[in-house]
């Protein structure tokens, strides 16, 4: 067996740099490229495969996010969290994977041993995602939009849904002119999000235009905030659905700033329905994906795959419901 100081012979630095390396935390880029160079071509394994080889298992089930920081995720480890606390498995956390390429990165690592099973939520579509899933020798729970050509155990929320539920509130609540503030456009949420707006606008008979869409740079407050300063035409609706809550968060700021009354001048619906809507002012109206929920459910897709391999895939649709609250009062 190749040793970690046979690669940190190969690759020119200490054994440490290859340490810190092979467990992510913070190297040169030169030095974590000579690295890698040195693992792929002496092909070494990291401790934890070889001991996972011995035993046949971790006990650790990882957990991918984009941003761990997103409430809705946090909900959602909870949910995972939970589901796991009465067995023998530990839940591991990866996230901060703020392009393809990270995700990529942190896929190729997957195969080393240190977690029995993947539960991810990628919210980029590339084809290189769904090959490494698929190529992965531990089981894998996806939670969010299946990428094309994929087949694992999935548990989604379908938002198209959702916007039509904020849709319809809003003009039955006599609003007309409404408007979308949108996430990152390439994303799955956001091109999602964006075609199901749409659909629902002219399902409902109500106006639509490419202006009908204001696009935030991140799903964050200050995605949103920076989105509406720039646009500087909100009087134009009369209603707004947000990419998410945190977005919201944002826009309801930058229309308390600006003297621009809610409900009165404008409704807002957020959406994922975290804990922070109940207690912004308004209060705020949002569609919840019930983000816990999908997570328990994942969890549990994951230990049935754990007990029984061959057992069929399972994919599971968790249905959206709007929470009315102060910001869309009629």
């Amino acid at each position: 067996m190749v040793s970690i100081k046979a690669v940190a012979d190969r690759a020119g630095v200490s054994i440490a740099s290859v340490s810190r390396v092979i467990n992510g935390t913070v190297a040169r880029k030169e030095t974590e490229l000579r690295v890698r160079t040195a693992i792929k071509e002496l092909g070494y394994q990291p401790n934890s495969a070889a001991r996972a080889l011995k035993i046949r298992q971790s006990e650790q089930i990882c957990l991918s996010f984009d941003d761990l920081a997103n409430p809705a995720y946090v909900a959602m480890t909870r949910g995972v969290g939970q589901a796991l606390a009465e067995t023998k498995y530990r839940l591991i956390l990866a996230s901060a994977f703020s392009s393809v390429e990270e995700i990529v990165k942190h896929l190729e690592t997957m195969g080393r041993g240190f977690a029995d099973g993947l539960i991810i939520s990628p919210i980029y579509a590339d084809k290189r995602i769904a090959k490494l899933i698929s190529h992965l020798q531990i089981p894998v729970v996806l939670v969010g939009t299946m990428p094309v050509g994929l087949n694992v155990d999935n548990v989604y929320v379908d938002s198209a849904i959702g916007i039509g539920l904020g849709v319809d509130h809003l003009k039955a609540t006599n609003r007309k002119r409404i408007g979308l503030v949108n996430g990152p456009i390439d994303t799955n949420p956001g091109r999602r999000r964006r075609l199901a707006f749409e659909s629902a606008m002219k399902e409902m008979g109500l106006k639509y235009s490419e202006e009908s869409v204001i696009q935030a740079d991140a799903f964050s407050i200050s995605g949103g905030y920076e989105a509406v300063s720039k646009f500087r035409n909100l009087d134009k609706f009369d209603g707004l659905i947000c990419g998410n809550d945190q977005i919201a968060a944002g826009v309801l700021k930058y229309c308390y700033e600006n003297g621009i009354a809610i409900p009165g001048d404008l409704a807002l619906i957020g959406i994922d329905n975290i804990d922070l809507a109940s207690i912004l002012h308004p209060t705020l109206t949002s569609i919840d994906l019930h983000s816990e929920k999908r997570g328990e459910i994942a969890a549990q897709l994951m230990l049935e795959r754990l007990a029984d391999p061959a057992r069929p895939i399972q994919k599971i649709n968790v249905k959206p419901t709007l929470v009315i609250r102060e910001s869309t009062a009629a």
